[in-house]
């Protein structure tokens, strides 16, 4: 049986209407429907009474959800999970549940909303959406939006640290610092493999005071040293690789150089540089971090760049740009050397 084309009509609608699937997903999944499918299918009728939710609501509401592929009817009002639906569990170790609700949290929904003031006048959308100057500023002030945030960075680190084990070896460093590294989970998960290795944790007062939890989880913390502090102003000195991992997007070219010349001013002779970000391909070359850095234009005022425009930051802090070593997803390293 063929499978019927949809028309150049039906395709412009359903990307004018994509965000119709993110507040379905990110509505069941914060009211707890799809927890609720976690060990065995159920009810429809019978989730919403036990949370006290209109029911045929809830019905319909599961139905977006079949039609998205995260759930399946298998008889009238009754429904199952299927694998991609068991990403956005809490227990699942890929779990996409903060993320998916983070990208419709007031931060990232509002900001998105405000995209053309940014491209009319230039101005990040969030200081118009949010009425701060610094993004950060913000999700200091609203803590169950900050930790959520966390949370999902920490989630989509999970794929990405085991493509970074198998891309580059991390065992012939001594001393690992991660600098802007957050809770730790990425340098935690890295001295998993690299168990003669010690880190170096470095970010806000605020970050660092919170990352106990996560290291000793890794079974890492003995091995950690907790350093904090602004990386415009600082970086610990001395270690032998030094990871700054999604930090660069999040900055103009002028603040990017000043992180890029503390790291420089930080590292010994033969320290190594590693950058996870997501290359822009070189126009006019079609690029899937097109929408990233689009993103990050609306959040955080900075960007995605090519691997030419990376080299540049590097050259002008005084570091060299060595090579770029792609991964299966998204993302690619960037390696310098002082």
């Amino acid at each position: 049986m063929a499978v019927a084309q949809i028309s150049p009509e039906q395709q412009v609608m359903q990307m004018g209407s994509g965000y119709w699937a993110s507040m379905v997903l990110s509505t069941a999944v914060r009211l707890d429907l799809l927890e609720g499918l976690a060990g065995q299918p159920g009810s429809a009728s019978q989730l919403a009474a036990e949370h006290g939710y209109h029911a045929e609501s809830v019905v319909r509401l599961l139905r977006g959800c079949a039609a998205l592929g995260v759930a399946q009817e298998i008889a009238v009002g009754v429904f199952a999970l299927t694998e991609l639906g068991r990403l956005l569990l809490a227990d699942h170790p890929r779990s996409l549940r903060d993320a998916v609700i983070m990208l419709t949290d007031p931060g990232h929904w509002n900001s998105w909303y405000q995209l053309e003031h940014t491209v009319v006048t230039g101005q990040p959308a969030y200081q118009k959406a949010l009425g701060v100057e610094n993004v950060f500023d913000y999700f200091a002030s609203q803590p169950a939006e900050s930790e959520r945030f966390n949370r999902s960075m920490a989630s989509m680190t999970r794929a990405f640290v085991q493509q970074l084990r198998e891309a580059y070896d991390v065992t012939r460093f001594a001393v690992i610092a991660d600098i802007g590294g957050g809770h730790g989970q990425f340098l935690g998960a890295l001295l998993q493999a690299a168990p003669q290795s010690r880190g170096v944790l470095y970010d806000l007062e605020s970050v660092v005071a919170g990352a106990d939890a996560e290291l000793s989880a890794l079974g890492v913390l003995d091995r950690v040293e907790k350093v904090a502090g602004s990386f415009f102003e600082s970086v610990p000195a001395g270690a032998d690789l030094y990871l700054l991992k999604h930090i660069l997007h999040d900055w103009t070219d002028e603040q990017c150089s000043k992180i890029l010349e503390r790291v420089a001013a930080a590292m010994k002779p033969g320290a190594t540089l590693l950058i996870s970000e997501m290359l822009l391909a070189e126009p006019p070359a079609l690029s899937p971090a097109a929408l990233m850095d689009l993103n990050m234009m609306v959040m955080t005022g900075g960007r995605e760049r090519t691997a030419s425009q990376m080299e540049g930051l590097l050259s002008s802090a005084g570091l060299k740009f060595k090579r770029v070593l792609a991964l299966p997803g998204p993302h690619q390293l960037v390696e310098a050397t002082a």
